[in-house]
């Protein structure tokens, strides 16, 4: 308790120093907070509408379909009572029959290869969010005969507008041809450059026509409660179906592409917050061994009657941890609430940079989030980094002798 209170002390006597090693501290805190609450936050909003858009948080699939994506990888509508398998936990929101395949769609000024998807209007909406994304004319409704969506950039490459016809050509199950038709319903922009290159959209009723696969689907789409639970679901959900020629894909697995993104950004992100921390352990490597020096008479005299080295180097480590220990605390309790004052206004993105993200599938605001980690993070690394970067001074402090510090000062 005597030096603790020493210790308090001489961090109120030293203040000025004291004053720049926690200002170096706070600042990393709060910097280093801020910079992860944005980039986990951005990661959070990117992933969701990844999921909403197109693939959907699960898909129940025959294995290896996801590999070669052709119809002999198909099966039948009906091999599971779906509402019955996804209606025992509330969690399961809702599903969607899908057929994906790909084909050919002409007009009278071109050609172009189309990623062709056969949905459920009705259920699709509920699952997913890109037959809902319509620049022109209207979405896909229920009952509607050979009318299809069109990706933006695809409709412009063919040069045809809402109501005009557009003739789609395909190999079908077992090799038929298929060809058929259609009235451009509409067009649509899902912010992902590909898609709106690519894809087509017509009913599931079409697409069993159209491939010859009456009664046939390639996917099952579901939706649930919260989508970063979708690993634990899809093992839940395969355990019902329990036929192993099944593959319940989480969209982790889905979207492998999206999460390499994110772990690259992650990474670059980490090198640089390191680079940040390591100047703030220099900093209060810096600040203590100046302190240590500017008191070495001090220390000399108090070796000279009879303070141990040892109690010298627990004198300095309280110090130490009483500044470190209140900087924590400050820069905790700021960056606390400058997130939470901001959590809901994020940071848009205008010019180039938000056409190009919009171009790419991103997101066009930056967001901020305040989970745990976001705290937690900082706190420990710069606790960490505190704590060794006085592990020299202390050092010091036991190797110094009275004779040499009375003779230095």
């Amino acid at each position: 308790m005597k030096f603790i209170k020493l210790a308090w002390r001489n961090v109120w006597r030293n203040r000025r120093r004291s004053f720049i090693t926690m200002a170096a501290i706070i600042f990393a805190v709060v910097i280093t907070a801020v910079m992860r609450s944005l980039q986990y936050g951005t990661y959070d909003a990117m992933e969701a509408y990844a999921v909403r858009l197109l693939e959907g948080e699960l898909q129940v699939q025959k294995a290896g379909f996801q590999e070669e994506k052709t119809l002999t990888y198909s099966f039948k509508e009906e091999a599971r009572d779906w509402q019955k398998l996804f209606s025992w936990d509330a969690a399961i929101q809702a599903h969607s029959k899908r057929i994906t395949a790909f084909g050919l769609v002409s007009s009278d000024s071109g050609s172009a290869g189309a990623m062709i998807v056969g949905v459920q209007p009705q259920a699709e909406s509920r699952v997913t969010r890109f037959i809902s994304l319509i620049v022109q004319g209207d979405t896909l409704q229920p009952g509607d005969d050979h009318r299809v969506l069109l990706g933006r950039t695809l409709a412009r490459n063919l040069q045809v507008q809402v109501g005009d016809t557009v003739v789609v050509l395909t190999q079908g199950f077992h090799n038929e041809l298929g060809a058929d038709s259609y009235v451009v319903k509409g067009t649509l922009k899902s912010g992902n450059l590909d898609l709106d290159r690519a894809l087509l959209v017509m009913s599931l009723v079409d697409a069993q026509d159209l491939f010859s696969m009456y009664g046939r689907v390639t996917q099952v789409v579901v939706r649930t409660d919260n989508f970063r639970k979708a690993k634990v679901y899809a093992r839940q959900i395969s355990h019902a179906i329990g036929d192993s020629s099944f593959a319940v894909l989480p969209w982790q697995q889905l979207m492998p592409e999206l999460l390499q993104l994110i772990a690259w950004d992650n990474v670059s992100g980490a090198i640089f917050l390191a680079f940040l921390l390591l100047i703030v352990g220099f900093e209060i490597l810096n600040t203590t061994l100046m302190s240590i020096m500017e008191r070495t008479k001090e220390f000399g005299i108090l070796q000279s009657i009879g303070v141990k080295p040892r109690q010298l180097s627990l004198l300095i480590f309280l110090e130490s941890v009483i500044k470190i220990s209140l900087a924590l605390a400050i820069g905790f309790l700021l960056s606390y609430a400058l997130l939470y004052a901001v959590k809901g206004y994020p940071i848009p993105l205008s010019g180039e940079l938000k056409e190009t993200m919009e171009a790419w599938g991103f997101i066009s605001d930056f967001y901020f989030t305040t989970k745990a980690r976001v705290f937690l993070e900082p706190l420990i690394t710069i606790a960490i980094i505190s704590s060794v970067a006085i592990i020299y001074p202390l050092h010091m402090v036991t190797k110094l002798s009275p004779i040499e510090a009375l003779r230095k000062a």
